[in-house]
């Protein structure tokens, strides 16, 4: 089977203005997300804690975008740093998930502390969502005809222009879709993560803290799995690619972090 690509990446024009796909699909994914974890949170905690989360919510996607961006220019520093202006341009295409998770959970832990809240409550329901609004993102990399992985020949691959090709693959028209293969399995991670939350939240034993791990496991591992498929990672070191370097950390840390969450904490969701 084959998936085409779209021919334009534009989506429709208010006032002459270009509204991309990309752009639309990021957008409706973070809005998506923040309602279903805005009502999810509202129905389980106190209106205090609710309005602490309204607050929260917006500055945690400010600094997950700069942090999102930021990561990416890093990677592709060579190209940015003789295109000064196209480091504003987010509408292009060009950002880190791993720079959103740092910055996103380094803000909810910060702004959290020093509102004297429990940050890991906190990261368990942004966490719940997050791998949701990923997977509808996902599709803006389709759309800027990005994020595909190596040539394919098999049932199922994607064709790219010739534009939006690498330079040793010019002549090559189609690709492995994992954009797509991302989208599935971070939808798969948002349902396991809801079973989880759903059916031991209010067992004696489930402690905060564990969804967001348990979500940073999860998704690093479809991370190294899905970029070991790709061919347009930003930064390699010793040819492998920095994303899954990353994914390899934060997984262990998190997984060594939920071992002691178990073993040592007495916390208790409420």
């Amino acid at each position: 089977m084959i998936i085409n690509s779209p021919t334009s990446t534009i989506a429709f024009y208010i006032f002459n203005y270009p509204i991309k796909f990309y752009g639309l699909i990021l957008t409706c994914a973070i809005v998506f997300g923040y309602f279903l974890s805005y009502f999810t949170f509202k129905k389980y905690n106190s209106k205090a804690e609710t309005d602490f989360f309204e607050d929260l919510f917006p500055i945690t996607v400010v600094f997950s975008i700069i942090g999102a961006r930021l990561f990416y220019v890093i990677g592709e520093f060579s190209y940015y740093k003789n295109n000064l202006a196209e480091i504003f341009m987010v509408n292009h295409g060009g950002i880190s998930i791993y720079g959103a998770i740092i910055f996103g959970i380094l803000t909810i832990y910060f702004y959290s502390k020093f509102k004297k809240q429990n940050f890991k409550k906190y990261l368990d329901y942004f966490a719940l969502f997050m791998p949701l609004s990923q997977a509808i993102g996902r599709w803006g990399n389709f759309f800027n005809q990005e994020a595909y992985g190596k040539p394919a020949n098999g049932f199922l691959k994607l064709y790219i222009d010739k534009f939006h090709r690498t330079s040793e693959n010019l002549d090559i028209s189609y690709y492995e879709p994992t954009f797509l293969y991302e989208s599935i399995l971070d939808l798969i991670i948002f349902f396991i993560l809801l079973f989880i939350f759903f059916k031991f939240k209010n067992k004696p034993n489930f402690k905060v803290g564990t969804i967001v791990l348990i979500y940073l496991i999860l998704y690093s591992f479809v991370r190294i799995v899905v970029e070991n498929l790709r061919i347009d990672s930003v930064l390699n070191v010793l040819d492998v690619p920095i994303a899954s370097i990353i994914s390899i950390i934060i997984l262990s840390i998190s997984a060594i972090l939920l071992f002691i969450l178990y073993k040592k904490w007495t916390s208790k969701i409420h």
